[in-house]
């Protein structure tokens, strides 16, 4: 585990990071995955196409639907997560962030205020992706948090937490879940500002109820 951490870390640090928002089209059914756009950083060979200028509000195809995030995780403190913290809102935002990232850092005092703000509707989670299991980087990360009134909770990288993590050769990435882990639309690409992640929020949350909706009225159908 120890030496694919290690990997990632240097594949997000060559990639770089990006401000430029984009949606990340979902092409995999079993786990989330982006393209990158003309302003994200990289050195993948894809890097120079341009995406399509479709906006961070597009709802995502069928297989973005089927993918269910199940992880165990520890928290800057070494406190075990697991999935289970999906329940305590209707929708949360997953942002994967990293130490090196000058676009992450820059948005995280407003995504701060975005996550005192969200009550029972919405919660944030932060996943500091460059973290290489050393005291110095852990100590980093959470001075970075402090000095930005990042107040929400923040994950270590692990294994379960993956199919996010490689969504993306850059960062920041953001996705979005349901209370049960299930993906909710596509992920969005570059830091954005607080308005336009409320907007998105607004957005990802119809359509957490539009789900509900639907699952009601399949159950209503299947029982008569």
């Amino acid at each position: 585990m120890k030496k694919s951490l290690i990997l990632l870390l240097a594949l997000l640090m060559l990639s770089g990071c990006g401000n430029s928002a984009g949606t990340t089209p979902n092409t995999d059914s079993s786990a989330p995955s982006s393209s990158q756009t003309d302003d994200t950083q990289s050195n993948d060979s894809a890097a120079s196409e341009s995406s399509d200028d479709s906006t961070a509000s597009e709802s995502s195809d069928d297989s973005a639907e089927t993918f269910q995030l199940t992880f165990t995780a520890k928290d800057l403190d070494g406190n075990e997560v697991d999935q289970s913290v999906f329940a305590n809102a209707k929708l949360t935002m997953m942002n994967i962030w990293a130490t090196f990232c000058g676009p992450c850092i820059n948005e995280m005092p407003e995504l701060g205020e975005l996550a005192a703000e969200g009550g029972t509707d919405y919660q944030i989670i932060g996943v500091c992706a460059d973290l290489n299991g050393t005291e110095d980087m852990l100590e980093d990360a959470k001075e970075i948090v402090s000095q930005t009134k990042a107040n929400y909770l923040h994950l270590q990288p692990s294994e379960d937490l993956y199919p996010v993590l490689t969504a993306s050769s850059s960062v920041p990435v953001t996705f979005f879940f349901d209370s049960e882990g299930k993906l909710v639309g596509k992920g969005i690409l570059g830091a954005q500002d607080k308005d336009t992640w409320s907007q998105v929020i607004s957005e990802r949350l119809e359509m957490v109820k539009a789900d509900e909706t639907t699952s009601a009225e399949d159950s209503t159908n299947d029982a008569a």
